[in-house]
């Protein structure tokens, strides 16, 4: 009997210092959390203070953990990253990324952790589904597996496909994930791009494969916009006005390889893009139109005629009402 108090009371010590590690905690908020009461906390307080000196109590009484956390500006950027990737992305409140979460914390500075200690509160109060999609596919690459999984396409088709996952990216634009995967058997020696949030029901399969040695995901990326790979590259001409220029080069968007300044102080920017296997580069049209009349298709022909016919497309929806609205009495009035 004594030796299951013991056994309870060392798994309440572990429980304790992983709150203690996160941020400062009163006696009343650990009672709540752990569910006894703050008499028992008080004693295992003084308990976990008397078996190690980093146990301390704030201005406020409340009790922390003092943690090494002396590490680079870069090691904090990176810990920092995962934690707010994991906090946006996990799809699940599985265990794993818990653990994941509440370790990445423990490494930041105090001062930081207390902050983001609240979101991984937040965290896991999210009502989020059961899914675990994204372990799946991190097994399968990690011990190189085929993975099944139920899959659903743009036109919003349903099939099951068996994947060898080469590699995993992330869109610059939402962070979405894809995984760079081939179908065993295919007539294709290469991936093809599948979106993890249109996979379901995932499961590991035995049978194994390799990733061949000339797999070179850098080079199938390179020019993306998004994750469409490098089958085929087009070379796309932007002429954007004076005042988005600096803008452009800041260095977070994807880079140009020219650039042409025009008297008028407009600028023509060249960029190598990733194209379908239609030769369109269909990625490259939404973020023009984010720019609207500051930019101006040049070149390809193609890609003119489209962004075009979404600037027509998008007068005769809203031009109508657009009118009305600058002819009504309100406006009228300003």
């Amino acid at each position: 009997m004594g030796e299951k108090r013991s056994h309870k009371k060392s798994i309440r010590l572990l429980e304790i210092e992983r709150h203690l590690e996160l941020r400062p905690r009163s006696t009343a908020e650990l009672a709540e959390r752990l569910g006894i009461s703050q008499r028992t906390i008080q004693r295992d307080l003084d308990d976990l203070r008397k078996l190690h000196g980093s146990v301390q109590v704030d201005a406020q009484g409340r009790y922390y953990l003092v943690t090494k956390t002396q590490q680079s500006p870069y090691s904090l950027l990176l810990n920092y990253t995962i934690f707010r990737f994991f906090y946006h992305q996990a799809p699940t409140h599985h265990q794993y990324f818990l653990d994941e979460l509440h370790r990445h914390i423990k490494q930041l500075p105090e001062h930081i952790r207390g902050l983001v200690a609240r979101d991984l509160e937040a965290y896991r109060r999210r009502n989020l589904p059961s899914d675990r999609v994204l372990e799946m596919v991190l097994r399968a690459w990690q011990e190189r597996r085929v993975l099944q999984v139920g899959y659903r396409d743009l036109q919003g088709r349903r099939s099951q496909r068996k994947l060898e996952v080469w590699f995993l990216e992330l869109n610059r634009w939402n962070l979405a994930l894809y995984a760079l995967a081939r179908m065993p058997g295919s007539r294709h020696p290469g991936p093809s791009v599948y979106k993890l949030a249109r996979m379901s029901n995932p499961v590991l399969l035995d049978e194994r494969y390799s990733i061949p040695e000339s797999f070179d995901p850098n080079q199938l990326l390179s020019g993306a916009w998004g994750v469409t790979l490098a089958h085929r590259k087009v070379q796309v001409v932007l002429r954007f006005a004076p005042e988005v220029i600096p803008r452009l080069r800041e260095g977070d968007l994807p880079e140009a390889v020219e650039w042409h300044p025009l008297e008028d102080g407009r600028a023509e920017a060249v960029y190598e893009v990733n194209a379908g296997p239609d030769g369109y580069p269909f990625e490259l049209l939404g973020w023009v139109l984010s720019w609207g009349s500051l930019v101006e298709v040049v070149a390809p022909e193609d890609l003119r005629v489209r962004w075009l016919g979404e600037i027509r497309t998008l007068a005769a929806r809203w031009g109508e009402a657009l009118r009305l609205r600058e002819l009504s009495p309100l406006t009228l009035s300003r």
